[in-house]
Parts: C-alpha cells; structure tokens; sequence
C-alpha cells in the first residue's frame, strides 16, 4: 500500500498543477505541496481519498477554476474517475488549500496491485478537463513513476 500510497500522491500533484497552470497560461506555474491524505465514505467496495494540496500563485492574476474532471490510469488501466467537489480559487500571490477527491473501488486497486507490487515502474496517465466560465479545457498527461 505504500506504493501506491506515493503513486496517487505524485498523480494528485500533478493533476493540480495540470489543471491550473499550463493549459491557463501564467507565466510562472503554480507550486503545488501536499499537505494531508485522509480517507472519507470507506465501506465494503471502496473509500474515497481526500488529497488536502496547498497551492501558491505567484502570478498577478487569480487562478479560478470551476471543476477540475479527471481520469486516473495505472498502466493503461483506469484506476478512478473524479472532479472536484468545490470551484477552485486561488488569488493573486498567495496560496490555498484545496481538496481533490480520489474515490477508489477496492476492485480497482486489487486489478492493479500486481502491477504496482512487481514493477520497477508503472506507467500513469490522466485525462481530464478544467471548467472556466463558459468553456472548458482539456488536458492529459502521462509518464512513469519509477518505484524502486
């Protein structure tokens, strides 16, 4: 469980720094830290993860984002699908704490924990789209995590 305990930590530091930064063009990106992991709604075919990220703007502009919906892959098997629960502000030069849910069924992480226990790295992807105002913007990004 330690594995994928740093696998979904590192994916949720991404999955924020992809959704607000990049695909919204500031000019410096966001520093995304995690603060806390705490488990909520566990029962007998899943919990869902509560990620507790602090992220900074150092931008002169707000970062506002109405939803952030992603997909989380673990070697080209989807582990989760989620959004956030709350719009997204982070004002100009300062920093927030923001809580990414990441619900995940006990089957999911049983179809993976092979993968995940034997490699030396596995591969992740996330597809997802950030809502703003009146359109939204999609994004994906993918690599590995090396785990020995």
């Amino acid at each position: 469980m330690k594995k994928f305990a740093l696998i979904t930590t590192l994916l949720f530091q991404m999955v924020i720094s992809a959704g607000c930064s990049s695909m919204f063009g500031y000019a410096e990106e966001p520093k995304v830290q995690l603060n806390q992991v705490y488990v909520r709604d566990a029962d007998f075919t899943g919990a869902t993860f509560i990620f507790v990220v602090n992220v900074q703007n150092p931008n002169k502009s707000d970062i506002k984002v109405k939803e952030i919906a992603y997909k989380v892959f673990i070697s080209g098997k989807e582990l989760t699908e989620a959004k956030t629960e709350k719009p997204i502000l982070v004002p100009a030069n300062a920093a927030t704490d923001i809580e990414v849910p990441l619900p995940v069924k006990y089957t999911a992480i049983l179809g993976n924990l092979g993968d995940i226990l034997t490699a030396r790295e596995v591969a992740y992807r996330i597809d997802g789209s950030a809502k703003t105002g009146f359109f939204s913007i999609p994004f994906s990004k993918e690599g590995k995590v090396e785990l020995r």
